[in-house]
């Protein structure tokens, strides 16, 4: 490359794939200053955009598709689960964490924490004894334990650690909903779901801080990482002020290559030692056109397996919750006008939680006010989403409401099978209307939400979206096929609709004039091949602003 000539792509075989509702095959791009400035139908086309002084990059048969946008992400937390964290899959069976613990605690130094995951929801009930938190206690030697599940919203603690961070073990005082005790002798199991986990976490925060040098080491992880699957943008779900120092240092140290929207958490009332002005002051002074700052996340429910999404209709009964739980919206009505009110004067745009159909609703009323009162510059996200009545779904369109997928629960896998043991099969298989909300208008953007994936491997998600099969053949069968997207509408739902659900996709998202030179090299052509094979898509390499950020060491076309 040559500083300010233009370069060009020209795959010989395969070609480009623009990714701007235009499914056309075409034959090469120039680009100059990191901006694309032609895209050629042919080769004759593309020949009067190369010059002396032109870089010419002959691709060799393979396919180069837009830079993916990953809608839903925590990539400073995915780096620091890479670099620090006990990591084991969310299929291992109670046996095998115990292992991953036994073997994980026997190398770290005195009194540091066995901190990680991800435990599968489907062994909640296993978990939920004080058998076996003995057993988790026995393998600890010694460390305190804190492993989350494939939510990431609930934890697995041992005695050690509840009792390092000040919780009474016998079960005396007073705990938030979601501790899990013992029903004959009263004493805590270690279970801990939704907001009974701040206690244990906001501890280990405190006592195993990273430094800004291990935030820098974690996001460059992050980075890495997600360059490495053909991610050049993101929206980060969940943004607090370190992750925007972090982020602010690596745009100004040159070493962010990636477009973010940041997602500003409010936790909303009853969360000790958060200050939402203070963070949106520093997002106003850090923000930037590669570090949006224009976003809010908000969540107004937890998840199914561990009961706590809400839901219009009950669980399945349960000695636990009995037989008329449906959990419950966290936020009230008037509560959540007037924070969206707040955004949207502020020009804040909201992405919000919503695991069950019941918070579904809550949050559309809400943004109805909003549209209502005249706010239309600003985008609402149901993010997850994976129930939403067919009432809910005729409004999202009216209302022009993202529905933000993530992480990939349209196929069968772990996490579905523990929401049909708590919803019955027949509920659970109508998870994700991907079909009938993209016929109807409505924006689809896939995420990962990485690490609830263990990594935001993109290419699993968009040939699950078309096939609605496990793409590792683990689980068998399908999940609601009818649903299906097309392979455009997948690739798509994970580049231009991700960046356009964070306003973003005039600048990324496809390969047109005018747009970021943001694009990914891959070996194989998703539009030829059969489905189940984008699965197995590798990246040749993954370029931002027009120059390469990620190079495979050696892979041949398929």
């Amino acid at each position: 490359m040559t500083g300010t000539a233009p370069q060009t792509g020209d795959p010989q075989r395969q070609g480009v794939h623009r990714g701007a509702h235009d499914d056309r095959l075409y034959a090469g791009f120039a680009v100059r200053d990191g901006r694309i400035t032609a895209v050629a139908a042919t080769d004759e086309e593309l020949d009067a955009h190369v010059g002396p002084g032109t870089t010419v990059h002959d691709l060799a048969g393979a396919s180069v598709v837009p830079g993916l946008f990953d809608a839903h992400c925590h990539y400073n937390h995915g780096g620091m689960m890479v670099l620090r964290e006990l990591v084991f899959p969310s299929h291992a069976t109670l046996d095998e964490v115990l292992a991953a613990v036994d073997a994980f605690a026997r190398e770290l130094p005195e009194g540091a924490w066995v901190s990680g995951g991800s435990w599968g929801s489907t062994l909640l009930p296993q978990l939920s004894s004080l058998e076996a938190r003995a057993r988790l206690d026995a393998v600890s030697h010694g460390h305190p334990v804190h492993l989350y599940d494939d939510s990431h919203h609930n934890a697995w603690v041992n005695t050690e650690g509840m009792r390092v961070s000040g919780m009474a073990i016998d079960g005396s005082g007073e705990f938030p909903e979601g501790t899990l005790k013992d029903p004959g002798t009263g004493e805590l199991l270690g279970v801990l779901l939704e907001r009974a986990t701040d206690t244990v976490r906001t501890h280990l925060a405190q006592v195993q801080a990273p430094t800004p040098e291990e935030h820098l080491e974690f996001a460059r992880k992050g980075i890495e990482v997600l360059n490495s699957y053909g991610v050049t943008g993101i929206q980060d779900a969940l943004i607090r002020e370190a992750d925007l120092v972090t982020g602010h240092a690596l745009e100004k140290a040159g070493e962010l290559t990636l477009h973010i929207s940041s997602c500003l958490w409010n936790p909303g009332p009853g969360r000790a030692g958060h200050d939402f002005p203070a963070l949106k002051a520093l997002a106003d002074e850090l923000g930037s056109d590669l570090l949006r700052t224009d976003f809010v996340k908000l969540a107004l429910d937890g998840v199914p397996p561990a009961q706590t999404a809400a839901f219009l209709e009950p669980y399945v009964a349960s000695e636990q919750w009995g037989a008329r739980h449906c959990g419950h919206v966290t936020m009230d009505p008037a509560e959540l006008v007037g924070v969206l009110r707040y955004n949207c004067e502020n020009g804040l745009s909201t992405k919000i939680h919503c695991a069950g159909d019941a918070s579904v609703r809550a949050a559309i009323d809400g943004f109805e006010v909003m549209r209502s009162e005249g706010f239309t510059d600003v985008r609402f996200h149901i993010a997850h989403g994976q129930f939403v009545t067919p009432a809910d779904r005729v409004r999202m369109a009216e209302l022009d409401v993202v529905a933000e997928i993530s992480p990939f629960l349209w196929y069968p896998n772990v996490i579905v099978s523990a929401i049909s043991e708590v919803l019955t099969e027949e509920r659970t298989a109508q998870m994700h209307p991907n079909r009938e909300l993209t016929d109807r208008g409505v924006l689809v953007a896939g995420g990962s939400d990485w690490p609830v994936e263990p990594l935001p491997n993109l290419w699993l998600g968009i040939a699950g979206l078309v096939t609605r099969a496990d793409p590792g053949g683990r689980f068998p069968g399908t999940l609601w096929s009818e649903e299906a997207l097309t392979v455009p509408e997948a690739l798509r739902a994970f580049s231009l609709n991700g960046a356009k659900a964070a306003r973003l996709d005039d600048e990324i998202g496809s390969l047109e004039v005018g747009k970021c030179a943001d694009f990914v090299v891959i070996d194989r052509d998703p539009f030829s091949i059969e489905p189940a094979e984008i699965a197995g898509t590798r990246v040749v390499s993954t370029w931002f602003a027009g120059e390469v950020v990620y190079e495979a060491a050696s892979v041949e076309p398929a």
